[in-house]
């Protein structure tokens, strides 16, 4: 039985500034909706709108040269290509709007909705991104919380429907392209400490998408792109790492996490993430 993916808001990870100093993670246990009471949760990978809300809030600055060039969307031909650039075009709209950048919106926004149709998920996607265009007020909050909530509502769809391999590259390009970002939003190495730090905190949510992907694995271009993924985490695996007790704490209908695995960011690790990053984002960008 291939496995499902619950995404749900009310996860949050807190990221803090110094490598050294504890990460904790909160879980909302109040919302008693029939997704939250779901005892199945098998992966947590959290939206690009998810990440970028604290990416913007960091030391980094911001760099909107480095996104992908949406004309470039109409030159994919195969399905592979256009469900990898749908997510990363997915990375890109998050972080538009994550800076207020909203007035470039609507130019990624009719990619995403060709590619949809391209695919065959238009009958999720399509009615679900629509709507975020009627909706949409112009406002940042407004639409990063369309575009959020979109996420979560429609990916558990594409595996009811069949669009388990699709949703595998989706995934994977959205996630290379958040890397790509945060990379590139980085002032260097030892100058954007605590997005250094969110960059670090990525190897779980590499781990968890290597977790999904793994279900997919008789489609080849899913296998392909999991064998890049294995890639990346062996360079997180060089990373500065220490381990502590992990304590479990109840406050007022919130379960607070904090010790388990800390890792630190290296000159090296952050170096080699970059170009492994840089290489995987040409290859699925590429339009050849």
């Amino acid at each position: 039985m291939r496995k499902s993916l619950y995404l749900f808001a009310g996860l949050t990870l807190l990221v803090y500034a110094c490598g050294g100093e504890e990460q904790k993670q909160t879980v909302d246990t109040t919302d008693t909706t029939e997704q939250t009471q779901q005892t199945a949760i098998d992966f947590n990978i959290p939206s690009p709108s998810e990440q970028f809300a604290l990416i913007s809030k960091m030391d980094g600055q911001k760099n909107f040269g480095i996104m992908h060039d949406p004309n470039l969307a109409d030159k994919y031909g195969t399905s592979a290509q256009k469900a990898l650039n749908f997510g990363v075009y997915t990375a890109d709209v998050a972080y538009l709007t994550s800076y207020n950048e909203t007035n470039k919106y609507l130019t990624y926004f009719g990619k995403l909705e060709k590619l949809g149709n391209d695919i065959g998920v238009a009958q999720v996607f399509g009615k679900e991104l629509g709507e975020l265009a009627k909706k949409w007020d112009g406002n940042a909050d407004s639409l990063f919380r369309l575009s959020d909530e979109t996420y979560n509502k429609t990916f558990q769809r594409l595996i009811e429907i069949d669009k388990g391999n699709e949703l595998s590259l989706m995934l994977v390009g959205g996630w290379v392209e958040s890397m790509y970002l945060m990379i590139g939003t980085s002032k260097g190495y030892g100058k954007s400490p605590k997005l250094e730090q969110a960059i670090a905190d990525q190897k779980l949510v590499a781990e968890n998408l290597m977790e999904f992907l793994v279900s997919y694995q008789d489609n080849e271009d899913v296998a392909s792109y999991t064998s890049a993924i294995s890639g990346i985490l062996d360079i997180y695996n060089t990373m500065d790492c220490s381990s502590s007790e992990t304590k479990v704490e109840n406050a007022n209908g919130k379960l607070n996490f904090s010790g388990g695995e800390q890792c630190k960011m290296t000159e090296k690790c952050f170096n080699d993430l970059k170009a492994r990053i840089s290489e995987l984002r040409n290859k699925i960008t590429a339009t050849n």
